[in-house]
């Protein structure tokens, strides 16, 4: 509470009588409103305690007391936008200003202004102010808003290790700590540090919900799932317990159901991932960035064809602009790696949907992405767009040079070239030249999948002997016997084909045994 609390001994030097007149002096006046001031701050009433002091500012413009009581009681109503303009406006006193930095400060972080937030924190409040627990606290989650994670998260870990006694009985704090590690990507850290600091992640729905990120984090899927139930019913229990109602709290913890249904995805249960992508979506929800996240896996999930997959991919195109710039209702509640998924999958869905002029425009964004993904599915769209517009020529000649060039070394971007040509060409009816594109795909080498698209293809290209030295070749050193069992009965197949029973015998016989 930053209100100085008003005494007698604060209102001696404004007693007073009546004037002249007969109505009560100045100092009468403000003597009185300050009682009642005084009295409004002290039972917490923060609309009488505002009313009171623009009464004292009506008569004494400028009181420093009075301008400071105004500033806390708008706080404490959340009328964050009208303290910031309080304290720019009317406050002409330099000192008062610095003293009210602060507060100036943290209203402008409540209406989202986070870089005006941060500037004023840092160079208009004093030394004092700056190293004090509550103005670290403010910077470490302006930093988290600007995505700053790894700052943010070492503010965090000074407070607990030189503020231990002003944060230790924070839960928020906690909390707050464990979100900035997992989104600074230091999850494999959160469990020695609470640890360290003898809290239990599951201490609180929310402490448990950032453990199971961390666990995401680092591979651990199965303990992930066991700690997000965890926070559901926890959570379930204790907003309960907070009196809100059923949408209230399927509003707070629709952001445990998006990342139940990523974890099911990445275990290969994608019937109940999409289901709970959709559950999610359906949630009127304030939390802007887990319905984006929620859309964005859902229409990568599905596709455009996938139940609710046309409308999460709609939905998808209004998260960022052609420059990759977020809304403004996901500003600073995504990490740069969550941004540049969307921008990726914006461009897909623009392509999807037949926006191809607005697709192409996105290229540009996608090439300028830190990492080599961005330029890796920019070379991938630029081929689908050809092939939309009727320019095959150009996509495999595109697809062709990218596969030449090494692509800068970025193996991943080689692989999905030489899969996206083959698929031209078969499509054109060049088996000959499809077979050609998969070669050097390591990832299909001694693969079912890959073993069944080449025989397919060398059958297509009316080349029985190409198929036979693939099934041949995918089993162990007895040819197709010790294979994957549909590559090996698609070898048993040929062999009756041909004649050789006896070989087709053994073959059925290694797949039963």
């Amino acid at each position: 509470d930053t209100t100085r609390r008003l005494t007698k001994d604060d209102m001696s030097s404004w007693r007073g009588g009546k004037d002249a007149g007969g109505e009560p002096s100045v100092d009468a006046q403000l003597e009185d409103l300050f009682t009642k001031l005084s009295q409004a701050v002290e039972q917490g009433s923060h609309k009488r305690a505002l009313k009171c002091a623009d009464d004292v500012l009506k008569i004494s413009p400028g009181d420093a007391d009075a301008i400071r009581c105004r500033v806390t009681a708008l706080i404490e109503l959340q009328r964050f936008a009208d303290c910031a303009a309080t304290i720019e406006k009317d406050v002409a006193d330099d000192a008062l200003r610095r003293d009210l930095a602060f507060e100036r400060a943290y209203a402008l972080y409540k209406c989202g202004k986070v870089d005006e937030s941060l500037g004023i924190l840092q160079t208009e409040t004093s030394q004092d102010e700056r190293e004090s627990t509550r103005a670290m606290q403010l910077e470490a989650q302006l930093m988290y808003r600007a995505g700053r994670h790894g700052e943010a998260a070492t503010i965090y870990e000074t407070l607990f290790r030189d503020r231990a006694d002003d944060v230790g009985e924070s839960s928020n704090t906690a909390v707050n700590l464990a979100a900035a590690l997992v989104a600074a990507g230091r999850g494999s850290d959160l469990a020695g540090s609470l640890k360290r600091l003898k809290i239990s992640p599951k201490d609180s729905f929310e402490l448990a919900f950032n453990f199971a990120c961390a666990l995401l984090e680092t591979g651990n899927l199965a303990d992930a799932a066991d700690y997000l139930t965890l926070a559901k019913n926890q959570g379930a229990e204790t907003l309960m317990d907070e009196d809100l109602d059923e949408e209230a709290i399927a509003d707070e913890l629709v952001p445990i159901d998006a990342q139940r249904a990523r974890v099911a995805e990445m275990l290969g249960r994608k019937e109940e991932a999409a289901e709970g992508y959709r559950a999610a979506m359906a949630i009127k929800s304030t939390d802007a960035a887990t319905q984006a996240i929620a859309a964005n896996n859902l229409a990568a999930l599905v596709g455009p064809r996938g139940e609710g997959g046309a409308d999460a991919m709609r939905q998808t195109q209004r998260f960022c602009d052609k420059d990759g710039k977020l809304n403004e209702a996901l500003v600073g509640k995504l990490t740069e790696a969550q941004r540049r998924v969307l921008v990726i999958n914006r461009a897909k869905a623009l392509l999807h949907s037949n926006h191809l002029d607005r697709c192409r425009d996105a290229l540009v964004t996608l090439r300028k992405l830190p990492g080599g993904e961005g330029a890796r599915e920019a070379a991938m769209l630029e081929a689908a767009l050809f092939m939309r517009e009727r320019k095959p020529e150009k996509a495999v000649k595109l697809l062709t040079d990218l596969i030449a060039s090494g692509a800068n070394g970025d193996g991943g971007a080689v692989r999905d070239a030489r899969l996206a040509l083959a698929q031209i060409h078969a499509s054109a009816g060049d088996y000959a030249a499809a077979i050609e594109a998969l070669k050097g795909v390591r990832e299909l080498e001694g693969t079912a999948a890959g073993a069944a698209t080449l025989v397919a293809l060398h059958e297509l290209a009316g080349d029985a002997s190409g198929a036979d030295a693939v099934l041949d070749g995918s089993g162990a050193a007895g040819g197709a016997v010790g294979a994957a069992p549909e590559v090996a009965l698609r070898a048993a197949e040929r062999k009756l084909t041909r004649g050789a029973a006896s070989e087709a015998r053994a073959i059925f016989e290694s797949v039963m045994n």
